[in-house]
């Protein structure tokens, strides 16, 4: 079972009185929270990127930029001490400013690794002694997990009383008593609610304060526009559903959690117009949606009195890093009141009395936050930051506040990931590499190795910072491509990377970038182009390099290794969605030169190109953006590399950069994997 739930038991005093960090496992009940928490070219480069990581760090506050900065001059720099030092001591305070405890690691490998540093070996040690004084032995927590059995979606959400469960399994809503026969740790049995026929999303689920209705998110129906959905109220014994409002969603999870007042006689959502995130409320008798913010925001709750709203302020529909904390707001509208900070605030939560809020920090998934606040909806006081037990991958959600004082909290466990070989005639898998994150994994022309791309197991964004590694194929340890002779930083995509062999094995074909030129733009997506890396590392040669927003994917050899297919899209639109404003397919040299465009779609996503075995053709994938009938259309395509004629081979299941295409060696057949959401 991946999914499970827990509750947090807290006293309110404590909450008050204290500001860090206690860790508590599982199912917990806490009685208390306590205090946690070379050359001369060479040494210029360093020490303009010293300068500009400390004009991020200290003029504008952008401490991931500043980390990102940092952690590129200890790569590229290694032996220039005296940087190394201060971008390493820095690397600390940006941590300590974070409320990472990784600070105090970092401030140890300075006293550690740069004893000939005195400067900064005492800064490193002021700042260490001073986080060790701060920090007080946590209480041991209780804890107690109930024992769903099914698998549990990213909604569920505890009824006011803290007695029932409402989830969402198979498009269907059920409520489930949290406590059944057998114990507190198992509920009892799941009655299902009859929506009479309404499909019910997993995105979005609210209790009336009085327990008597129900709120629920309904699956998009085709012909009805991809992003519209209705939001429908039921009473939590059953009945007949009643649609209160049709609004327009984006994709992102969060953006659809919805909050029934106390009564039952309201309801707030947020809903997506032209990129832009407001929260309105309505009546769920009559009357239109009312705006209730003027900046932009998503994941309303009302406050156990019906009084108070709390929300998660964001901008451009919550697509980047631009969330600006968790805020309180009048339910009739008003002054808005920020009560806490945070890098990625969600999943608010009031206490019963309503004089705290919990919520989750992204940035910090393994750890739950909780600020008092006033009866005006001011902060009252500091956050309190709880560390979830090991063992935990992820804190989800927050499900509920009960009246005993007991907090829901949906958390998957750690995921283990590992890299298996499968004979091709069938029989028993063999595990070859455990615990890594492994993507596109592709083999040596030889048989003896596998390259693939993982990120690193420790740092900040580990996702911005994948590279290509490689492991014996009968299994071993894995290591990452050593950098080439130049010293170059350059970093992999998860998805529609490419990362190809040559004909000939001796090269690697790559949609990467390096984090000094390829800036990212507002979803995040780097400025890619097309690399050829040597498999030992040794050697790296960029082929493309289009100027402006564009990035260049999925790189395919041709057979004889003198031509590459690529993919380059315009990055107005998330290039790792079906979306994009224009989309082609060029052919370049592999030693480089000016590409040759074979085909554009203006109105179709394209993606998971890859040259046929004969030399003749390339295969790809197409969706429409938007439905030209009833639904969107999914196909796979050939394009002849001679003429530039394509045609459509067949409708797929679904297009996504999760799915990858292989011809057979006579180029009569194309396999490919499925990728499908429910």
């Amino acid at each position: 079972m991946r999914n499970l739930k827990f509750d947090i038991k807290v006293k309110k005093d404590d909450v008050m009185k204290n500001t860090t960090k206690p860790i508590f496992i599982f199912f917990l009940s806490i009685a208390a929270l306590f205090v946690i928490t070379n050359t001369s070219l060479s040494q210029q480069t360093a020490a303009q990127l010293f300068e500009k990581a400390l004009y991020m760090e200290e003029a504008t506050g952008d401490l991931e930029q500043a980390i990102d900065l940092f952690q590129q001059i200890l790569e590229e720099f290694p032996d220039n001490r005296e940087f190394a030092a201060k971008s390493l001591l820095h690397l600390g305070i940006c941590y300590e400013k974070q409320g990472l405890k990784q600070a105090r690691g970092t401030y140890q490998d300075v006293i550690n690794k740069y004893p000939d540093q005195q400067g900064e070996v005492a800064l490193a040690k002021e700042r260490l002694n001073r986080l060790l004084a701060m920090q007080e032995v946590p209480a041991k927590p209780n804890f107690r997990k109930i024992r769903i059995p099914t698998e549990l979606s990213w909604s569920v959400k505890i009824s006011s009383d803290g007695k029932k469960l409402a989830l969402i399994s198979d498009k269907k809503l059920w409520v489930m008593p949290l406590s059944g026969n057998l114990g507190p740790e198992f509920p009892g049995t799941p009655v299902q609610l009859n929506t009479e026929g309404i499909e019910v999303e997993w995105t979005g689920l609210s209790w009336s304060g009085d327990g008597k209705w129900i709120a629920f998110n309904e699956c998009p129906l085709e012909g009805k526009g991809r992003w519209n959905q209705g939001i429908y109220i039921v009473s939590s014994d059953g009945g007949k559903p009643k649609k209160i409002v049709e609004n327009f969603r984006d994709e992102l999870v969060v953006n659809y959690r919805i909050s029934l007042s106390p009564d039952g006689e309201h309801l707030a959502f947020s809903s997506v117009e032209d990129k832009k995130q407001y929260i309105h409320t309505i009546s769920v008798e009559r009357g239109n949606p009312k705006q209730l913010t003027n900046a932009q925001a998503r994941e309303p709750i009302f406050s156990p009195d019906g009084k108070m709203i709390a929300y998660v302020e964001v901008k451009n529909a919550g697509r980047g890093e631009d969330e600006l904390g968790l805020w309180v707001i009048p339910a009739q509208g008003g002054t808005p009141h920020l009560v806490a900070d945070a890098g990625k605030a969600s999943s608010p939560v009031w206490s019963s009395d309503g004089s705290m809020i919990a919520f989750l920090d992204h940035n910090h998934g393994k750890q739950i936050n909780i600020v008092p606040v006033s009866k005006d909806g001011e902060s009252a006081g500091k956050v309190t930051t709880i560390d979830v037990p090991k063992g935990i991958e992820e804190v989800r959600l927050l499900a509920g506040w009960t009246p005993d004082n007991k907090l829901g909290v949906l958390v998957t466990a750690k995921q283990e990931f590992a890299l298996y070989t499968l004979p091709a005639k069938g029989g028993q898998a063999a595990m070859v590499l455990h615990d890594c994150y492994v993507l596109q994994p592709r083999w040596s022309h030889d048989g003896k190795q596998i390259f693939y791309t993982t990120p690193p197991k420790e740092g900040n964004k580990r996702m911005y910072r994948l590279a290509l590694a490689s492991v014996s194929a009968n299994g071993g340890s894995g290591k990452f491509l050593p950098k080439d002779q130049e010293g170059k930083i350059i970093r992999q995509l998860g998805y529609q990377g490419g990362n190809r062999i040559s004909p000939d094995g001796k090269m690697i074909i790559s949609a990467a970038w390096t984090p000094t030129k390829d800036t990212i733009n507002i979803f995040d997506f780097p400025k890619t182009k097309i690399w050829k890396i040597s498999v030992d590392g040794s050697q790296s040669t960029q082929i493309t390099n289009k100027q402006g927003a564009y990035a260049d994917l999925c790189p395919s050899w041709s057979p004889d290794g003198k031509t590459i297919a690529f993919i380059r899209t315009y990055l107005t639109e998330d290039p790792m969605r079906v979306s994009g404003e224009t989309r082609s397919i060029y052919t370049v040299n592999s030693s480089g030169g000016t590409p040759k465009l074979l085909i554009t779609e203006s109105d179709k996503f394209i993606a998971s190109t890859v040259w046929s075995p004969d030399g003749q053709s390339i295969a790809y994938l197409t969706c429409d953006k938007e439905p030209p009938q009833t639904k969107l259309l999914n196909m796979l395509n050939i394009i002849n590399v001679n003429n530039g004629i394509s045609k459509v081979i067949g409708e797929v299941p679904s297009v996504h950069v999760n799915i990858e295409l292989a011809w057979s060696p006579d180029s009569k057949r194309i396999a490919f994997n499925e990728f499908v959401i429910d």
